[in-house]
Formats: C-alpha cells, sequence, structure tokens
C-alpha cells in the first residue's frame, strides 16, 4: 500500500504517466508499465526531501537515493519509490539544472514491462560507504546480471562509457569519473 496518493505529491512534481501502475513481483513491489512507453518519454519524476548523508542514515537504506555529492533523496512516499534496479535497465535518471530528477525510458518499453534504472548510475564509493546496505546481491534476472548492485566505480569501463553516452550517470558520478571515461 502506497503511504500516500500519487495526488498528494506537492504541485511542482510532475505526476506520472496513467499508464504506470504498482505490482508485486520476485523483488517485492515494483512499478510497471501497463500501456508501453518510447524511447525518450519522461515518465515520472523522483522527489523526496534532500538531505545530506548523515541525515539520511537513520532511514532504511533502499528508501534513500544518492543524488549528489554528500546527498540523497528520502523516500516520497509515491510512486517513484517502486522503480528497481536492473543491470540491463530501461531507464535512465535524468537531473535537471534545477535540481529535478525525472524517470526516463531508454528504450521503448513494452506493456507489463517492469521500469528498471541501475543504482550504481547514481551511486559512488562515499554513498557505500554512508550507505553500506546500497551494496546488496542483485536479483534482476538479466543475462548480463553483476551479481552485486554496487556503485558506478565498480561498473566495467565499457559499461560505464555506455552509460555516459546514453545520459544515465548522475552529474555527480560523472564529475568523479570524468578522466576515466576520457581515457583512451
Amino acid at each position: 500500500m502506497l503511504k500516500r496518493l500519487v495526488s498528494d505529491a506537492p504541485r511542482s512534481v510532475m505526476a506520472p504517466l496513467p499508464g504506470i501502475a504498482v505490482r508485486e513481483n520476485v523483488m517485492g513491489r515494483s512499478l510497471y508499465s501497463r500501456t508501453g512507453h518510447p524511447a525518450g518519454e519522461v515518465l515520472l519524476e523522483h522527489y523526496g526531501r534532500r538531505v545530506s548523508f548523515a541525515e539520511g542514515r537513520n532511514e532504511e537504506p533502499d528508501h534513500v537515493m544518492e543524488i549528489g555529492e554528500d546527498e540523497v533523496f528520502l523516500a516520497s512516499g509515491d510512486l517513484d519509490d517502486y522503480v528497481n534496479h536492473s543491470c540491463e535497465p530501461n531507464c535512465r535518471l535524468q537531473f535537471e539544472p534545477d535540481g529535478r530528477v525525472f524517470l526516463v525510458a531508454m528504450r521503448d518499453i513494452a506493456p507489463g514491462e517492469d521500469l528498471s534504472f541501475d543504482y550504481a548510475t547514481t551511486t559512488t564509493r562515499a554513498g557505500i560507504a554512508a550507505f553500506p546496505g546500497w551494496r546488496f546481491q542483485c536479483r534482476c534476472g538479466a543475462a548480463g546480471c553483476r551479481g552485486e548492485v554496487g556503485c558506478a566505480e565498480d561498473l566495467p569501463l565499457e559499461r560505464l562509457r555506455y552509460y555516459a553516452a546514453q545520459g544515465a550517470l548522475a552529474p555527480h558520478v560523472l564529475h568523479r569519473l570524468g578522466p576515466l571515461l576520457a581515457l583512451g
């Protein structure tokens, strides 16, 4: 049961598309597409109270998301809390200059597909140190599953380059790894 209804989101937050819903699956609750979505479509806005790592440490690790240097979103209590991880995601996060964060389809998404992004695209070693529970065994079931959800610094270089080309790395991650990505 959602803690609150989508209509309770702050007025400035984009409402999720009507073709998105929550269901139970092997990973617990999951957000999925009821109608399908084309690549590039903005699906919903991630939001929640922004706090420092220190302020967020009392929260369950699976209810916070690293969004900047020493900054996390706490759970919003809305649909954005149910986007699961995949090592082969169909979505990415888009970070806007004004601080807003959107879930965007990286490829065409068929009706019935779970919506996912790679949690490592927003997570750094500093985040793992602050929230050790962010490193966990992966159950995504993708053919290329890494077996563990960790941080961007642990991703293979070719995967980092793919995510950078897709615009899928959070700005603070890209800032940290930019020099590595620039190397031949």
